[in-house]
């Protein structure tokens, strides 16, 4: 072997491989690459998520206002009969509620065309996050109240809700229709957690003339 051909086979050897420098350019390139995908995949997730749990909270602020609105606007109240009213205690109490009777009936309610439906807004003991869960109440005006059906959670994770009446020409906090008369006008609000927010939900719904109520 002649000295010129060993350098020669010397100098290939060292151009084959990569300098320090070269590799540690070539790992920093595909991390940069590598964490701008990451992200990507991350923001995706995350809206995916948050799509999931706002949709989580309008279904359940649907089945609420729709449930409430059904019996508000089918509600039965007649003058001078202490069994048939409309009684709610709303504004800034933590705790309100809304009792009414009205024709749109469930099963719960035993039959007989007419029930008495009660909802509460109560501190939630399953909840850790300190919200409400909304309860459910329902029994036929004709079954004695000793007999009052057991309630039942309708709705969780609210953050807190709000409730008024209009008697037509401005809105009030508290409403007894035994003395007041009937409503005009039921407002509803409530703000519904979604992850790691609460989103605001309001609707009013209007009492029908209906025969009992004139």
């Amino acid at each position: 072997m002649t000295p010129s051909s060993s350098r020669r086979r010397t100098g290939r050897n060292h151009s084959a491989g990569f300098t320090l420098i070269e590799v540690l350019l070539a790992v920093a390139l595909t991390s940069l690459v590598l964490l701008a995908v990451y992200g990507v995949f991350a923001s995706v997730d995350g809206t995916r998520r948050r799509l999931s749990d706002d949709s989580e909270a309008y279904h359940r602020a649907r089945v609420i206002f729709d449930r409430i609105g059904r019996e508000v606007r089918g509600a039965y109240l007649v003058p001078g009969n202490v069994e048939t009213f409309l009684e709610g205690r709303g504004g800034d109490i933590r705790e309100p509620s809304l009792t009414l009777t009205t024709t749109a009936t469930t099963p719960q309610g035993n039959g007989g065309g007419l029930s008495q439906v009660r909802y509460e807004w109560l501190e939630d003991p399953e909840n850790s996050r300190e919200t409400l869960v909304l309860m459910r109440r329902e029994r036929g005006v004709q079954q004695p109240e000793e007999r009052d059906e057991e309630g039942y959670r309708l709705a969780i994770g609210i953050e807190e809700a709000y409730l008024r009446f209009h008697d037509g020409t401005e809105w009030k906090d508290n409403w007894d229709s035994r003395s007041q008369g009937p409503p005009q006008r039921v407002e509803i609000a409530m703000r519904i957690r979604s992850g790691e927010i609460a989103v605001p939900f309001r609707s009013s719904f209007e009492l029908p003339v209906i025969q009992g109520r004139r």
